[in-house]
């Protein structure tokens, strides 16, 4: 009975059809997964995350660590805050006085506390109640910045707060410490809040 020439060729093109086919649905299901939310790092999903000082407005560096912050809270199942300008002016007023001051506190020198900076804004106008928490830092980069608070119990308790609504981000480059170079850092405040009419 004579061979078939034909059948080990065709043995060996199965055989590398069916190992393209495998990679092609393996990068497919990488890809499918990469997609989804929640499962997509907060590097690629936040931009800017890893931007140094200068390298991007303030504006952008705003943007990444609100996204980095609610990235954080989605992974805890809480919900996503919203920026709001009022704690926005109150926060950045904040970072100007602790660059101004060389100052790293919730309240620097001749500066009212948290509580009344807020109220000032207008933030509680109409309100019955409300709530406001405080982090402050500096770091190289928003996602630095957010790791730091996230190792600090004060916080990571206020960052993951579920009762928080409302966040405002003050950002500007420089840092309170005289003795670091101002053009490699970012100092921030985060004001956190919610209210009630």
């Amino acid at each position: 009975m004579a061979r078939d020439s034909a059948t080990p060729a065709g043995r060996g093109l199965d055989g590398r059809t069916a190992l393209i086919a495998l990679v092609a649905a393996t990068v497919a299901v990488f890809l499918t997964l990469a997609l989804q939310p929640g499962l997509v790092p907060a590097t690629a999903s936040c931009r800017h995350a890893g931007a140094r000082a200068h390298q991007v407005s303030l504006a952008k560096v705003r943007k990444a660590i609100t996204c980095l912050v609610n990235h954080q809270r989605s992974k805890r199942d809480r919900r996503r805050l919203e920026p709001n300008a009022r704690l926005e002016l109150a926060a950045d007023r904040h970072t100007r006085t602790m660059l101004a001051k060389d100052c790293l506190r919730h309240r620097c020198p001749g500066e009212p506390g948290l509580n009344k900076r807020v109220r000032r804004t207008g933030y509680t106008d109409g309100q019955e109640a409300w709530r406001f928490a405080e982090n402050l830092g500096y770091d190289n980069t928003p996602r630095q910045m957010v790791r730091r608070w996230l190792h600090s119990n004060f916080n990571r308790r206020n960052m993951l707060n579920p009762d928080f609504r409302d966040v405002g981000v003050g950002v500007r480059w420089g840092t309170p410490n005289p003795n670091l170079d101002d053009s490699k850092f970012a100092t921030y405040t985060l004001v956190f809040g919610w209210r009630r009419p």
